[in-house]
């Protein structure tokens, strides 16, 4: 009886699923864990220009200066909380604005917006979005 039992365990049969599980497996944690790294920086990319560009269609649609300021802040702080930002990340953002003439609203005038984010591991995102304003507006 025990030596079928030993006969058994020689048998090599089973063997090359046993080595890729045992040898394999451990092989690909790596390649999953810079899949991951890229995927939740490559969200947070997406989601920064996605601030901008809505942000900066916020500002150029107010009727003034002033009024864009604060229509675009409250566009940074519905939009991050839309695309689920932490809370933290969402007060990180900083906005800042170019424009080609003053004021920013003028016509033909070129507005340029850039956001940054600081994410919750430490890295910093940024994205920039421009708009040409119509010479008849």
């Amino acid at each position: 009886m025990m030596q079928r039992f030993f006969d058994r365990i020689k048998n090599e049969k089973g063997s090359a699923s046993v080595e890729f599980v045992m040898l394999g497996i451990p092989l690909f944690l790596p390649v999953l864990m810079y899949l991951n790294q890229f995927s939740s920086l490559s969200w947070a990319e997406e989601t920064t220009r996605v601030i901008a560009r809505e942000t900066l269609r916020a500002y150029i649609s107010s009727s003034d200066d002033g009024d864009g300021q604060y229509v675009a802040s409250q566009a940074v702080h519905i939009i991050g909380l839309a695309r689920g930002l932490s809370q933290r990340e969402n007060d990180s953002i900083s906005l800042s604005f170019s424009c080609s003439k003053q004021p920013c609203l003028s016509p033909s005038s070129v507005v340029k917006i850039k956001v940054s984010m600081k994410l919750d591991d430490g890295r910093t995102v940024e994205a920039i979005a421009q708009e040409h304003l119509s010479p008849w507006s």
